[in-house]
């Protein structure tokens, strides 16, 4: 029975490790070719696996495409909540969701962003994507309640809307580093949604050096 059982638990892990095999690749053709000119046979040939194993996990490039969002939705989020600040101090974790929400490598991530935006005509995927959006607001909807309630933050606007501002930010500088706009760097656009969400929380750090130090700290930490 022991026997039995370490031969399924391996075959179990060589399954898992291929569909992340299939599923990586994807990922990749995604970014570089877009969903509609991306075939099962070009995963497959990306993935070093047959087309028959494709199918075998996905059986339509339908499939594929909604276990992918998943699959990059779920590593995405967990890598931008994972780290987490020395203290605890409202501002501080403010600054550490900000830092990594705009993570290298964040041309990537944003082109892989875009190309399932471009997919919510699909109504599938479209609700995937709303239940992506607002996992996405409970980290700042928590931490913008944890600073009110201490004093930290004395907002401007009510907190939902504050929530809805950094979402369209983050949002905006993916579109932004997509097209390579001008002057679109990781460290200024992480400097604008800071300097944004500081206004919109009332937060007060005492005079504009202060505040510098704390966004060219910020850009350390990144780079």
């Amino acid at each position: 029975m022991a026997n039995e059982s370490g031969s399924a638990t391996r075959r179990d892990e060589r399954r898992a490790q291929q569909r992340e095999r299939i599923l990586t690749a994807a990922e990749q053709l995604l970014v570089v070719n877009g969903v509609e000119r991306t075939r099962l046979r070009d995963v497959a040939d990306a993935a070093g696996v047959s087309i028959g194993t494709v199918q075998h996990y996905f059986d339509t490039r339908d499939r594929l495409v909604g276990e992918l969002f998943d699959w990059s939705a779920a590593r995405r989020f967990a890598a931008w909540i994972s780290p987490e600040p020395d203290d605890q101090n409202p501002w501080r974790r403010v600054e550490t969701l900000v830092e990594h929400a705009l993570a290298e490598p964040l041309l990537w991530r944003s082109r892989i962003w875009i190309e399932f935006l471009a997919m919510t005509r699909d109504e599938k995927l479209r609700a995937k994507l709303v239940a992506f959006q607002e996992a996405w607001r409970r980290p700042f909807r928590e931490v913008i309640d944890q600073g009110i309630a201490d004093g930290t933050f004395r907002p401007t606007m009510a907190a939902d809307a504050i929530v809805d501002l950094m979402i369209m930010l983050v949002d905006g500088a993916e579109v932004a580093t997509t097209l390579g706009a001008p002057e679109a760097t990781p460290d200024q656009l992480r400097s604008v949604l800071l300097a944004a969400s500081r206004v919109a929380l009332g937060l007060h750090l005492g005079d504009a050096a202060a505040a510098a130090l704390s966004l060219e700290a910020g850009a350390k930490r990144v780079s």
